[in-house]
């Protein structure tokens, strides 16, 4: 199977991002979306309990 992208080839070089810094991207996205329910979640509560 041929790979277009020339982009997506890079595994197979060895130019792959190295684990901790895909794993610590992960964390921050995750920590941030928690963050971001939370706060709607807040929201939520004092709207209904004004």
């Amino acid at each position: 199977m041929a790979i277009i992208d020339p982009r997506l080839d890079r595994a197979r070089r060895g130019d792959a991002r190295p684990l901790r810094q895909r794993i610590g991207w992960m964390a921050a996205i995750w920590l941030g979306s928690v963050l971001a329910l939370g706060l709607v979640a807040m929201t939520l509560r004092w709207l209904l309990h004004a």
